[in-house]
């Protein structure tokens, strides 16, 4: 009898360390798979570098950051010849070469460069030829706000709404955009966020679609040039951001036609700044609050038809942020 119950007890005993080793066994598997998803994300993160980057991590044979520029030294060493501004980068991205970059993965706030991940996810979710009625949500923003003069009552497609978001900054543009194809600021954001991790942005978090300064809404360089070198994959993108004006025909409230023309808000397209001779500016997205500073993400070209992209953060002023950007143009040897 007795050693009937001894029987049964180191049954019982064994078939708990069995499962007690069963479910150490599923953590273990679900921590190593965070461990290669975080890897997936962001291969090209400081943590990550190494002298062969080609080892870091690899899907079907094919690097994840192959096709990007990498800070190989992970933004790490503040350059001899750093820019007065919170950040800065000039990426070659036709060949991959990083040719400057200052404190590129320091958190900083995006201001309105964020309308470039707002036009991303408007384009992915939405639908351009949408009719929009703007109501007064839409227009219940910052009384510093940036506009692009829509009124309660009109009827805009979504495709306007892009081009009065990009070339005057609009933030009614952005918010009408957001409600629209997000259902509530909140949803947009979190569209926003996906799109940020899925392109590997991982310094990034947004709470809104035009940018207006929240602690919880920043970004890096690195980041913002990932987002842009994205959208440059978008011929409608590079329409718009080359675009010097715009006319927007619409109906206003009671059915009346209307129409708006919206010249690009940038000082290389209104021709008070030039690139040095060999570049050419092709458009971009400027961004300005006080918390953020002069921001401006840019895409060029030079005279042999190399593209590159140009990011500024936090300079103190706008002459310093067009100064800052063709110092950027300085640093490129060929």
């Amino acid at each position: 009898m007795r050693s009937s119950h001894r029987k049964n007890r180191a049954v019982l005993i064994g078939r708990l360390a069995a499962a007690v080793l069963a479910v150490l066994a599923v953590v273990l598997i679900v921590l190593l798979f965070r461990r290669d998803e975080t890897t997936f994300l962001r291969p090209y993160a400081p943590e990550n570098q190494a002298a062969d980057i080609s080892q870091s991590f690899q899907i079907d044979n094919d690097l994840f950051a192959s096709d990007l520029c990498v800070i190989m030294d992970g933004g790490t060493e503040e350059p001899a010849d750093a820019l007065d501004a919170g950040a800065a980068l000039i990426f070659n991205i036709t060949d991959k070469e990083v040719i400057f970059d200052q404190s590129a993965f320091a958190r900083l706030y995006p201001a309105s460069i964020t309308k470039i991940m707002t036009y991303l996810v408007a384009v992915k979710y939405g639908d351009l030829t949408q009719m929009v009625t703007i109501t007064d949500e839409m227009l219940d923003l910052d009384s510093a706000s940036s506009v692009a003069g829509l009124e309660a009552g009109d009827v805009v497609s979504i495709g306007d709404l892009l081009y009065g978001m990009l070339m005057v900054s609009g933030n009614d543009a952005a918010q009408a955009i957001a409600l629209t194809v997000g259902g509530t600021e909140e949803g947009f954001a979190a569209l926003m966020n996906e799109e940020a991790l899925r392109l590997g942005a991982t310094g990034t978090h947004f709470v809104n679609a035009h940018g207006l300064t929240d602690e919880q809404h920043y970004t890096t360089a690195y980041d913002i040039y990932l987002i842009l070198n994205e959208a440059l994959k978008d011929e409608h993108f590079l329409e718009i951001i080359s675009a010097t004006e715009y006319t927007s025909y619409y109906t206003g409230p009671g059915g009346s036609e209307l129409e708006r023309t919206w010249e690009a808000g940038n000082w290389y397209a209104s021709g008070q700044v030039t690139a040095p001779e060999g570049y050419t500016v092709v458009g971009g997205k400027t961004g300005t609050t006080q918390a953020a500073g002069y921001c401006m993400a840019l895409y060029s070209r030079d005279s042999a038809g190399k593209e590159y992209i140009s990011v500024v953060l936090n300079s103190p002023s706008r002459d310093v942020l067009y100064y800052n950007l063709n110092a950027l143009f300085s640093k490129i040897t060929n």
